[in-house]
Parts: C-alpha cells; structure tokens; sequence
C-alpha cells in the first residue's frame, strides 16, 4: 500500500513539474509572439477615436511607424510629443503614424489627447489583442513596417527626438 502511494505521488509531482516548466518556457521565451525585424507585420483592424476603421493591409506602399503607448508612461508622451511635431511632414512623405493605446479606456485617451494637443489618429487596443500580437512588454514600443508590409525595425523605450526622426527618416518610401 505504501508502496502504490509513493508511486502515485511521485507520479503527480512529475506531471506538476513538467507543467510548471512549460509554464516557465512559454512565459520567458524569447519568441513568445515577438515581431521581430524580417517578419511580415500582422494584420490588425482598430477604430480610432472617431470611430474610423484603419487595417494595416491598407497602409501597403506606405512606410508605417507603428507606436504601442499609455497614458501613464512618460516616455511615451515625450515620443507623442514629437510625433506631433513631424506626422504632418512624413505624412506628405508616404509615412503613415499609427498611435496605438494598450487597453486604457476612451475618456483617458480623450483627456489625453486634449492636454497633449495631440491632432493624429489615436487608436485603442481593446483587450491588447494587438499588443500581444506584436509581443508588446515594454512600453513605448515602437515597430517600423516598410512598404511591403516588412518589419525593419522592432524599438522599445524612450528614444531623443534625433532617434524619433531617424526612424520616421527609414520608412520614406523608395518609389
């Protein structure tokens, strides 16, 4: 009898301790759903503020500067702030701005917006079904998609308004 108990116990415990290591292999590994630069950007639909649809497979032949952000983080309101300054100008350039908030609700964004004296489309990542999707972390996180639809670039945290204008810089279309 005592026998046929360690048996099952010992049998319990080496199923807990595989699932616990799947656990910890699928929460820390590094590809964990991460975009990454060569891969092809997902497909994701939002709504702005305005309640306009955007889909990034409409944005193809334009270079896209895609920005994951909240209101809470400072860095990213630096970024906004010079994303303002220059979305009109890459705009004209073939650059499209898409601002994307991690699940924060409408009126925070709305307020946000209006302190910031933000102009550009704002879009609301409901449920962070995009966020992870892209294998967003960190925030700001910032994906540059060239015109084919390419990731180039995967950044994450703040960067100086130099970085900002490189990078906007990199998605100018060729043609």
């Amino acid at each position: 009898m005592k026998k046929r108990r360690l048996l099952i116990r010992s049998i319990i415990l080496g199923v807990m301790m595989v699932a616990i290591g799947f656990t910890f292999y699928n929460h820390f590994s590094a590809d964990r759903g991460l975009v990454s630069e060569g891969d092809i950007a997902p497909n994701f639909v939002l709504e702005d503020m305005d309640g306009n649809r955007l889909e990034l497979a409409e944005l193809q032949g334009k270079g896209v500067y895609v920005n994951f952000w909240a209101t809470y983080c400072v860095y990213c309101r630096e970024k906004m702030q010079y994303l303002e300054e220059y979305h009109e100008d890459y705009n004209e350039k073939g650059v499209e701005i898409v601002s994307i908030n991690v699940d924060e609700t409408t009126l925070q964004v709305d307020r946000h917006k209006q302190r910031q004296g933000l102009s550009y489309p704002l879009y609301i990542d409901r449920n962070m079904l995009v966020s992870n999707a892209y294998g967003v972390h960190s925030l700001p996180a910032t994906f540059l998609i060239n015109e084919e639809g390419q990731v180039i670039d995967a950044e994450v945290g703040a960067k100086t308004e130099e970085q900002v204008i490189a990078s906007l810089d990199e998605l100018i279309p060729s043609n």
